[in-house]
């Protein structure tokens, strides 16, 4: 080969090559100019606090999927959205992928601070601070009652009147919010129907969470509520126990054990690997898992036999005291997937418990229609 046309030749090939990786770059970057959303922010004014709030709202992946009937979903309250948000939704997003979903989809609803220790604080406390005595920590407390008035009378009408809510609510909150969780769950407990409370300043206020525990009738009816609650490992207290989170934590736990509340599912749990500050993540996680202990089906043995997936949502509603269906997206995956892996009959099975409980869904009909044609031919 001549070594002048070898070198060209070689030339021109290594032109090709980078114009063809400009050419990738350039669409690759063109394509990644685009946002990322993963919610939507609203300002809605707070009569009970007199001020404006800001609230961010994640909607699961079918939410506004056309295909499929339209459904409504459970709403996760989420305390402290600025720190929380962001991977608290990655959770749910994962944990309600597909046909091994853990959860169900949900709605969640961040509410960010504006005056943090005004509204998740039940009583006005001052607190001498540990580096200057002379001044008092907290000096904002005690504005809880407005707070609990705006989620109550405001928000929740609002999020019920604008998005596809089911009925079916769980707050989530970390140690200030923690603390109002708590608050609620003992004195407006049908306000949620679930809870997530992760490493709660129980010490607040002299304990008071639990004194407001041990006024509680025996066997107070909490009418099917369910209570997951997170505590970290306190290596390190403060000298007087005043202050002890662990402490308190297991102070309220074994005061509602003693009071044996009626219908009210708890579990504490100790995290030793973690300390305050990283507890929310797992904490919430396993919370979510905990409430929804039901909701995971064995995908492989709904294939032979369909009606376990009937049960286990029959299971499902008992133990969170919620009426809750399979949605149709789930019912057609996996009539497909049975009717593709030639178990044609479940597969009909399936399309007639999506057209049992979604009658209106034209899509359901027709999928019905062909499978029992693909059978009888």
């Amino acid at each position: 080969m001549n070594k002048k046309y070898y070198f060209t030749l070689k030339s021109n090939r290594l032109k090709k090559i980078a114009l063809l990786l400009y050419t990738l770059f350039f669409s690759t970057a063109v394509l990644s100019q685009g946002n990322i959303s993963i919610g939507k922010e609203h300002k809605i004014f707070s009569k009970a606090l007199n001020e404006e709030r800001t609230v961010w709202v994640y909607l699961p992946k079918d939410y506004n999927n056309e295909k499929f009937s339209p459904a409504k979903y459970p709403v996760v309250y989420l305390l402290d959205a600025e720190n929380s948000f962001h991977s608290f939704t990655g959770m749910q997003q994962s944990l309600e992928r597909g046909p091994y979903a853990s959860i169900p989809q949900m709605i969640v609803v961040g509410i960010t601070n504006t005056n943090r220790t005004r509204d998740l604080t039940p009583t006005k406390v001052g607190i001498a601070d540990s580096q200057d005595k002379r001044q008092d920590m907290f000096q904002d407390s005690g504005g809880n009652t407005n707070f609990i008035q705006f989620l109550e009378k405001e928000l929740r009408p609002y999020i019920d009147s604008n998005y596809s809510s089911s009925g079916y609510s769980i707050l989530n909150g970390h140690s200030f919010g923690g603390l109002t969780a708590t608050n609620i769950l003992l004195n407006h407990p049908d306000l949620f129907n679930a809870y997530i409370i992760i490493d709660p300043s129980l010490w607040w206020d002299n304990e008071l969470m639990s004194k407001q525990a041990e006024a509680l009738q025996p066997h107070k009816d909490f009418k099917n509520r369910t209570v997951y609650m997170a505590m970290a490992n306190e290596r390190k207290a403060s000298k007087d126990g005043s202050t002890s989170m662990m402490k308190s934590i297991r102070k309220f736990d074994s005061i509602l054990d003693y009071k044996k509340p009626k219908n009210l599912r708890l579990k504490l749990q100790l995290y030793e690997n973690e300390n305050h500050g990283t507890i929310p993540i797992p904490a919430a996680y396993d919370g979510l898992r905990f409430i929804f202990r039901e909701h995971l089906i064995n995908v492989k043995e709904a294939t032979q036999n369909p009606s376990v997936v009937e049960e286990q949502f029959k299971k499902l509603s008992k133990d969170i005291g919620f009426n809750m269906f399979p949605t149709e997206n789930y019912l057609s995956w996996m009539a497909n997937y049975c009717i593709r892996t030639n178990h044609v009959d479940q597969g009909i099975t399936f399309f007639k418990i999506a057209a049992k409980l979604y009658p209106e869904s034209n899509q359901v009909k027709e999928a019905l229609a062909r499978a029992i044609h693909q059978k009888e031919n």
